[in-house]
């Protein structure tokens, strides 16, 4: 299965979807058969976390909307070759950024994406263009050496490069199991070490594009989720060991690609442009008290502000560890023994 949350995502052995979803949510342990279903929201109702579900662009999240303004801004994306890559360029671009840096495996497609880019901003954001190999020491290296020729300094970092491999355990090869964390892990470590390398005590906002099935065991994707889930936690440790960087997670929605069958489009209802909108909206300062946290797309923000003492209070965008209440005494049982 396989869904454009990443943008130059290495490609997985079966078409499909994929689905995200918050912490301490449980799923059956089987996706469920879509060509049965009639609801649309069937995926997202799961993951959840406002009672209002936002699928298509509006006007909170509008890249022309002038609160979300990126002048003055430069960016590093990753993974730009896909469709929520593409996406993310464009939203920046449109919100007129000083300059931005977009990298893929593809340069062709790069180009592509670029002359769009291009085409939008008329002259008024810089974007520079370079082939990378996220999980190449070497090529990140010089990306960010690119990066500050070009731009002197990047103040948005948004890895959005992503791998989905799919094989039941034992029937795949060690190396292309291992591909997942290569990307979603390594790849993104090396972007955020030369990011936090570019100054004394370094400042700006990095935002990962991670997946809402984190906490949930499918089969097919055992080194996906547990790569995803690695990478998410990393992210919290970030904002623990950096307090100066703004960090989030990303959760894209379930977005349609010619790699998804046709039997599940009516169900990628998500606009890839969401995503440029939202990661326009987590530079903001009005996103500051979610910094350190997990984020979706389909969640209201507007909403999210009216109940910001108990999400901050109960952690409800935070990963969680597991749903014992630990402590002196040890977990408060339903049924206690008798005698």
């Amino acid at each position: 299965m396989e869904l454009d949350l990443h943008g130059d995502e290495m490609h997985p052995q079966q078409p499909g979807i994929d689905i995200h979803t918050p912490h301490s949510v449980h799923y059956p342990q089987f996706l469920p058969d879509m060509t049965e279903q009639t609801d649309y929201d069937t995926i997202t109702w799961p993951v959840q976390l406002t009672s209002k579900v936002h699928r298509s662009l509006y006007s909170f999240l509008e890249p022309t909307n002038p609160t979300l303004s990126a002048v003055g801004k430069t960016i590093l994306i990753t993974g730009v070759s896909g469709g929520i890559g593409r996406a993310i360029a464009e939203a920046w671009t449109i919100a007129g950024a000083k300059g931005i840096v977009i990298t893929g495996r593809k340069m062709e497609v790069l180009r592509e994406v670029a002359q769009k880019m291009e085409n939008i901003a008329q002259g008024k954001t810089k974007i520079v263009v370079t082939a990378t190999d996220v999980t190449s020491e070497d090529d990140i290296e010089r990306l960010w050496a690119k990066a500050k020729q070009e731009l002197e300094r990047i103040d948005v970092l948004i890895n959005n490069a992503g791998s989905l491999t799919q094989a039941m355990i034992g029937e795949n090869e060690p190396s292309k199991w291992w591909q997942d964390f290569e990307v979603n892990v390594k790849g993104v470590y090396l972007n955020v070490h030369h990011f936090l390398a570019q100054a004394p005590e370094p400042h700006g906002t990095i935002i990962t594009i991670s997946t809402g099935s984190l906490c949930d065991t499918y089969p097919n994707f055992s080194s996906y989720t547990p790569s995803k889930l690695a990478q998410t936690r990393f992210m919290e440790f970030l904002h623990a060991e950096q307090s100066q960087i703004r960090t989030f997670s990303v959760f894209p929605g379930l977005v349609a690609t010619n790699m998804l069958p046709k039997k599940y489009w009516n169900f990628a209802l998500d606009d890839p442009m969401l995503t440029g909108g939202l990661t326009l909206f987590l530079s903001t300062p009005r996103a500051e008290w979610m910094r350190g946290g997990m984020v979706s797309v389909n969640w209201d923000y507007e909403e999210m502000e009216e109940h910001k003492e108990e999400i901050l209070d109960k952690g409800l965008i935070k990963l969680a560890f597991c749903n014992a209440e630990f402590g002196k005494g040890g977990h408060p049982w339903a049924t206690q023994k008798s005698g």
